[in-house]
């Protein structure tokens, strides 16, 4: 209630228009405020939870409240999960509605949220991009596994939300390293490599509490490789070193067989130089892809040089590459080569289980000879049908 008092100093003048009016306006104090001042101030929600009503009696939340609230404790409504939940689904909420519904919910004495409520109300957040909101809420969940990221993700991407936002989002959960492998899988088979690019280059292993590695970088890498984008996947090879990752030949393997299949060998023999440039050793498996592709465009002297390099440093081969080896003199109809591949291979012991040796024959694109040497090594003859 406002009291108005003023004196005229002739009563010809207007109240309202005069300047020497003199006006008074008192404010009776609420009963239920404090004016001491040195009382402590009374602690408000708003300040960390900034999406909040103007008031929580407004039409809109007693509206969504009295739909969904699921019990009353001494003559108030108390908000449940289950009710959140209702609310997300109900077509008509909107994000404000349904943040102002949680903030009643969590001001409950003893009320927690469970990882289906926060499995629904957060991509419901994302999607209507609130993302400052639902970064809020995602530092507060316990434990932010699978069922909590992946759900953020998929809304995310549906929402067109750039990758770089999105991946800070993800990252606020501080995730764990099954979590976060997990979501990169996600996040690839969705065909969405710049996120996945994005999360590795965002993640700090500080706080993350675990080691970034090289099998995360590995499915990244192999997804460029697959669409082509060969540089692309070179600067993330570049960039592991900022990681804390030192690219290894596994990682190298990984962009070699890629680049051989959907690109062109010498793009191939590009990648092993490269290593050779930063120091990492190759290995059987590099070598033996690199001979499998180049031996089957006919190109049998460039394997050999390959084979034989491989020999000069030290690398000694193993079943899968004499396979290769074989297969690659087989398809090009070199007898005598193939058969002098199999005698290495006898002298080595690796022809001890017939039967299971059985299927590379098959294999290897040769018919009738193929029958022949398949026939001779079953019955022990290989060194006289050789000599």
């Amino acid at each position: 209630m406002f009291t108005v008092r003023f004196k005229k100093s002739d009563p010809l003048t207007d109240p309202l228009t005069d300047p020497k009016i003199h006006y008074h306006v008192s404010r009776p104090n609420p009963p239920h405020v404090t004016m001491d001042p040195t009382a402590p101030a009374r602690y408000s929600s708003r300040h960390c939870l900034p999406w909040l009503l103007g008031s929580s009696r407004r039409p809109e939340l007693k509206r969504i409240a009295g739909a969904a609230a699921s019990r009353r404790i001494g003559g108030r409504s108390v908000v449940s999960n289950a009710s959140i939940v209702r609310a997300i689904k109900n077509p008509d909420s909107s994000p404000q509605q349904i943040l102002s519904l949680f903030s009643a919910a969590v001001r409950n004495r003893g009320f927690r949220l469970n990882i289906r409520t926060y499995a629904s109300l957060l991509p419901f957040l994302v999607f209507h991009r609130r993302l400052r909101a639902a970064e809020l809420i995602v530092r507060q969940v316990p434990l932010s596994g699978p069922s909590i990221l992946l759900p953020i993700a998929s809304s995310a991407i549906s929402a067109g939300i750039p990758a770089s936002a999105t991946a800070r989002l993800l990252l606020s959960a501080s995730p764990s390293d099954s979590a976060f492998s997990s979501l990169l899988r996600h996040v690839l088979q969705l065909g969405q490599v710049n996120l996945a690019r994005s999360l590795l280059l965002f993640a700090c292993p500080a706080d993350l509490g675990f080691q970034l590695r090289v099998r995360h970088f590995a499915g990244v890498v192999r997804e460029y490789c697959r669409r082509g984008m060969v540089e692309e996947a070179e600067e993330l090879v570049a960039k592991m070193g900022q990681k804390g990752v030192a690219a290894d030949c596994e990682i190298y393997n990984t962009m070699l067989t890629e680049i051989c299949d959907r690109c062109c060998v010498d793009d191939g023999i590009g990648v092993l130089r490269e290593m050779e440039e930063m120091g990492i050793s190759p290995d059987v498996i590099t070598f033996s892809t690199l001979m499998g592709r180049i031996g089957m465009e006919g190109r049998i002297l460039g394997c050999n040089a390959l084979f034989g390099r491989m020999l000069v440093m030290g690398i000694s081969p193993d079943w899968p590459c004499y396979r290769i080896l074989f297969a690659v003199y087989c398809r090009n109809r070199l007898l005598s080569d193939a058969l002098r591949v199999l005698r290495v291979m006898k002298l080595d012991e690796f022809f001890e289980d017939w039967e299971a040796d059985e299927r590379m024959f098959l294999e290897c694109g040769v018919e009738f000879e193929e029958i022949v040497l398949e026939i001779v090594l079953k019955r022990g003859f290989l060194g006289g049908f050789i000599g």
